[in-house]
């Protein structure tokens, strides 16, 4: 009979990494087993501990990590960390962990923290966006409570990354709380462990040079880049397996920070700019997806359509037939301009991005490379469209919008369309 430590390792559609998670368990004295997210739930609780994997959870539709924290499984996942279970989340999975408020934990278990898109940034100028994929340098907070900190060693990792939305963004008033509290668990470093807040030390943007976020308990931890890829990782996991077997008691506690509602102005179209709105020719499987994941939410009936919004300022008329024959804007070979929407027919939320990242790319590569000099901005969004067959949209709206899974309530802002 085997006195090991029995881990959870948590795959949704789109999951993936399992492999080298196992692994990593494995080569740190404790016993992998693979759980599917429609397996049932209840037999988690056999488990002593739980990680969730990496990948493209249901493709990254909507949002990183935003549909698979809406599954049922994360119901039991959160009460198992409230009983004080430990609970890692590594790259998709530290979104879903984010998503679904588990980090940094408040008491309601609000989503209070953004994982937005990547922005390098050198000497206070933006080098970089998109997906990034290298090996970096990370060393755990020595204030911080964590159990996924090896407490008999140095933990000075160097892991890969892969990830293009890494970024952890908060509010100013969260910023200083987490900065009080020590949840940072690991922060990104250079080769002589120095936290320096510059690409490519700080590879994404993220504040503080935050690699990975905690709970204020401790046991539970979301971490952007990739331990289980590499033995340099192997102190996160050997914490894992030291807070399993350390036996003194555990106080489950919740941040004391409440959540900013959600305001919805109605969206006001700036003077001098063009507005495009795109739809799919093709079905729209994000649309789809996220209909499914509303319905499963228990409303039923609710019909999700989804289009591409873009506000272009510029100077004088916009030859809008080569801008179009660029493919800069838009895919022509599944998308299509839309002349109108029909008045009436749901109820709609432009979302963007706070910081316009892929607007301004837009915008850079018209003027730059084809020469639409004056095209002075661009702002890029997504329009959803929410209809009830029900015809009960008022009373469905508030629990869609505060599920989150249209806008996230710190990298997004949303407006009433």
């Amino acid at each position: 009979m085997t006195n090991k430590h029995k881990i959870a390792i948590i795959q949704f559609p789109g999951s993936n990494t399992e492999l080298e998670t196992i692994a990593a368990i494995k080569r740190n004295g404790m016993i992998a087993v693979p759980h599917l997210w429609n397996e049932p739930s209840s037999s988690l609780r056999e488990y002593a501990g739980y990680v969730i994997v990496g990948g493209f959870s249901y493709e990254d539709r909507s949002r990183s990590g935003i549909i698979a924290s809406l599954d049922p499984i994360m119901d039991t996942l959160k009460d198992e960390a409230i009983q004080g279970k430990p609970v890692l989340g590594i790259c998709n999975g530290a979104q879903i962990l984010v998503e679904s408020g588990l980090v940094p934990g408040n008491t309601n278990l609000d989503t209070v923290v953004g994982l937005s898109q990547n922005k390098r940034v050198k000497n206070s100028q933006v080098v970089g966006t998109g997906y990034y994929n290298t090996w970096c340098y990370m060393k755990s907070n020595g204030n911080n409570n964590s159990a996924f900190i090896d407490q008999e060693s140095e933990n000075f990792l160097n892991v890969p990354l892969a990830h293009a939305e890494g970024r952890f963004v908060m509010n100013d008033d969260l910023k200083r709380v987490v900065e009080k509290e020590n949840l940072a668990a690991y922060h990104y470093c250079n080769e002589g462990g120095e936290v320096i807040n510059d690409f490519p030390i700080n590879p994404n943007g993220s504040i503080n040079n935050i690699a990975a976020l905690g709970n204020m308990a401790g046991n539970v931890m979301a971490v952007m880049p990739h331990p289980e890829r590499t033995t340099s990782g192997d102190p996160i996991f050997r914490g894992l397996n030291q807070f399993l077997s350390n036996k003194k008691s555990f106080s489950y506690r919740s941040l004391r920070y409440d959540s900013q509602k959600i305001t919805l102005p109605p969206f006001k179209k700036e003077k001098h700019t063009t507005e495009l709105l795109i739809s799919m020719i093709i079905a729209d499987n994000e649309a789809i997806s996220v209909a499914q994941c509303i319905n499963g939410l228990g409303l039923g009936g609710i019909v999700i359509k989804k289009y591409l919004h873009l506000e272009i300022e510029h100077d004088g008329a916009l030859d809008m037939k080569n801008i179009y024959a660029t493919d800069v804007l838009f895919n022509p070979n599944k998308e299509f301009v839309v002349d109108g929407v029909e008045k009436n027919s749901g109820s709609r939320f432009l979302v963007r991005e706070k910081e316009n990242i892929e607007g301004r790319k837009m915008k850079e590569t018209l003027q730059k490379r084809f020469g639409f000099l004056n095209i002075k901005n661009i702002l890029k969004g997504t329009i959803w469209e929410v209809v009830s067959q029900k015809k009960q949209i008022k009373k469905d709206i508030d629990l869609i919008l505060n599920s989150h899974i249209l806008s996230n309530p710190i990298s997004q802002e949303r407006h009433e369309y």
